[in-house]
């Protein structure tokens, strides 16, 4: 069993998840109850730090700060951009040149008796530590890949409540050697071989690794120069300590990794990369565009290997290598035959042979720098999101509270956050299985939950919703939708707005949702639209994608008008996905087909997702994908595609 579903229903006299064989309060109990505490700590470190950034810059400290800032401005925009340079002079002011005004309000705030079980750590914020920082490997923390050219000037969220459990990195300091232990988030996930600028503290408890005072300056790719530049500045200090050093050339340290910056991004524009590396990456990309294969990471290693070449080889042959590259890699699982992809991209197979070893051998190379990239995209689907099941748990445990004011009901969440929820009736043990069988990754564990919560509340919507899933009769199925329904309607509260943040609303809300598809799927394109219409107006916000089938509906009946005001509804400020470039096009096309603006619509929409031209183009050829129970669509991908062209098929087909 997964450890972290079991431990929803984990008591004191239960064994403890760890398999040691005790009880869970002989063994576990008093290593989480420290964790909480922690938590706590860390969350009362957390207000006195928004309370300092609430309050700084005051009215008098503003002469003495645009002074700072007209010193170091001019010395640093050019490198770093005005956001990110304003962003420095802040932090060298208050946490450096002006220490004072820091130290003073951290010395307050230890004295403070409301402050006493975290007195120690503010003590030990006195002084704030500036580091220049090189990223070290660290194999049991993976951690994701920055985008971008070089330097990620990655500005850093202020410091927040983390468990023990959350995963950090370890770094070097440039100039002593010393080594850190960095806490790591989604803010912050550098990966090995970068340099990091900045000013950090200590955690909650002295073995907690250090976090980002404020914002941090990444160096994807340093440049050797950058560092001995640093090592000169360091000779020639005559400060004994190394923080002595720091506080007095603290603009001079930013511009010496600074002046290879503004260099390399001049040197990797667009406008000067040279023409046969465009040409490759594009040939490349429209090769698995074609073939209905996505892979970033070799879109990025091909482009990385290409743009550092001397002497770049002609565009077919680079992209050819690069196919042949991510066949022996195994990235691509096509049988692409090599000899014939060198013959088809016009190159000659002995080139192309040789190109794709060097490619390998700059990928081996740089690996050590490289880490997999968390998966980037939106969630859709009909089953609850993961964290659904959390703030299930949070409620039950503190929905009989008398709770007065907000700071009372956070510092409720805070302590109930890291408890497990003990069910104490048949009814919320059905409802714990439900969501455990919506988090099951494989359909044998979804079952066998859903087995388990059928036999404790056979009545419980979502256990009837999952039995619409399983039933394979389309008649008993949507008996077993409408029964969901109802029985969800019971403990829905509609004059809580929004109803979709009242957790006991969530089952209606779902149920709506599958009963809709129902009709959806079965071409009741006007029954369809009526619930999803019903579904956006209890959550305007749409936490539930309902607007995507409801535009479907809407142009599969031929009702564009509506579908358009729809559209420009939810797409405002949408930038550029690709769900409504296309949704635009095919209301363009469904007007007029020959109009100019339907032709550039269907450009922008290419643009967006050219995996989706081929569906277009042949149409009868592409079949709808059921609407997925749950799944993270990748922008401009084939996924992405398949679903979009589920949702548009029946308007081009009807």
């Amino acid at each position: 069993m997964n450890r972290s579903v079991a431990a929803v229903s984990a008591g004191r006299n239960d064994p403890c998840l760890c398999g040691s064989g005790l009880k869970y309060k002989k063994c576990c109990a008093q290593r989480d109850e420290q964790a909480r505490d922690t938590a706590s700590r860390q969350a009362s470190l957390q207000s006195a730090l928004r309370e300092f950034f609430s309050i700084h810059p005051r009215p008098s400290e503003q002469k003495a700060l645009s002074a700072w800032k007209q010193e170091l401005a001019p010395r640093l925009q050019a490198a770093y951009g005005a956001e990110k340079t304003d962003a420095v002079v802040g932090d060298t002011f208050f946490f450096g040149e002006a220490v004072d005004i820091w130290n003073a309000f951290v010395q307050a705030k230890s004295r403070d008796v409301q402050n006493a079980a975290i007195a120690d750590a503010l003590k030990g914020w006195i002084d704030p530590r500036f580091a220049v920082l090189r990223i070290l490997g660290q194999e049991s923390s993976p951690f994701g890949t920055a985008e971008g050219s070089k330097p990620v000037h990655l500005p850093v969220q202020r410091p927040s409540v983390d468990s023990a459990q959350k995963l950090f990195v370890r770094a070097s300091e440039v100039l002593s050697g010393e080594v850190f232990e960095l806490r790591a988030d989604d803010s912050f996930r550098p990966r090995p071989g970068m340099i990091v600028l900045g000013f950090w503290l200590p955690g909650a408890s002295p073995e907690a690794p250090k976090f980002a005072l404020n914002s941090l300056v990444l160096i994807e790719e340093p440049d050797d120069a950058a560092v001995l530049r640093l090592e000169r500045l360091r000779n020639e200090s005559d400060a004994a300590e190394l923080a002595a050093f720091y506080r007095s050339r603290i603009a001079c340290v930013y511009e010496a990794f600074g002046e290879p910056a503004s260099a390399n991004a001049a040197d990797f524009s667009p406008e000067k990369l040279p023409e046969s590396v465009t040409e490759a990456i594009r040939r490349l990309d429209n090769f698995l565009i074609r073939h209905d294969v996505k892979h970033d990471r070799l879109m990025d290693v091909a482009f990385r290997f290409l743009k550092r070449k001397r002497q770049t080889p002609d565009a077919g042959t680079a992209a050819a290598a690069a196919i042949v590259f991510g066949l022996a890699e195994g990235w691509l699982t096509n049988d692409w035959n090599a000899e014939r992809l060198a013959e088809k991209f016009g190159a000659v197979f002995e080139e192309v042979e040789r190109l794709a070893k060097e490619m390998a051998d700059f990928e081996r190379k740089t690996a050590v720098y490289q880490e997999e990239a968390e998966t980037i995209g939106f969630r859709i689907g009909t089953d609850p999101m993961p964290d659904e099941f959390r703030q299930w748990r949070l409620y039950m445990h503190i929905k009989d509270l008398d709770i007065q004011g907000e700071a009372a009901l956070r510092r409720q969440m805070e302590y109930f956050s890291g408890i497990p929820y003990v069910p104490v009736s048949a009814r919320e043990e059905a409802q714990l299985r439900a969501y455990e069988a919506y988090m099951a990754r494989e359909n044998e564990w979804r079952g066998e939950k859903w087995t388990e919560a059928r036999r404790l509340y056979p009545d419980n919507a979502d256990v009837l919703l999952l039995a619409a899933e399983f039933e394979a009769d389309a008649s008993l199925r949507l008996n077993l939708l409408e029964r969901a329904e109802q029985s969800a309607f019971e403990s829905f509260e509609a004059d809580i707005r929004p109803p979709w943040l009242h957790m006991p609303n969530r089952p209606y809300l779902r149920a709506l949702m599958r009963r809709a598809l129902h009709d959806w799927e079965n071409g009741l394109w006007t029954e369809a639209f009526e619930r999803f219409y019903k579904l956006l107006r209890l959550n305007p916000a749409d936490h539930q994608g309902a607007r995507y089938p409801a535009l479907s509906a809407l142009i599969a009946r031929g009702d564009l008008q509506a579908a358009a005001g729809l559209l420009a509804h939810y797409a405002e400020d949408a930038g550029d996905n690709a769900i409504y470039r296309w949704f635009d096009w095919v209301i363009r096309y469904r007007k007029d087909r020959l109009d100019a603006e339907t032709e550039k619509a269907y450009r922008a929409a290419v643009e967006a997702n050219p995996y989706m031209e081929k569906r277009v183009r042949d149409r009868f050829g592409f079949e709808a994908m059921p609407y997925p129970r749950s799944a993270v669509m990748t922008p401009r991908s084939p996924e992405e595609a398949s679903f979009i062209w589920t949702l548009i098929r029946p308007a081009l087909l009807n």
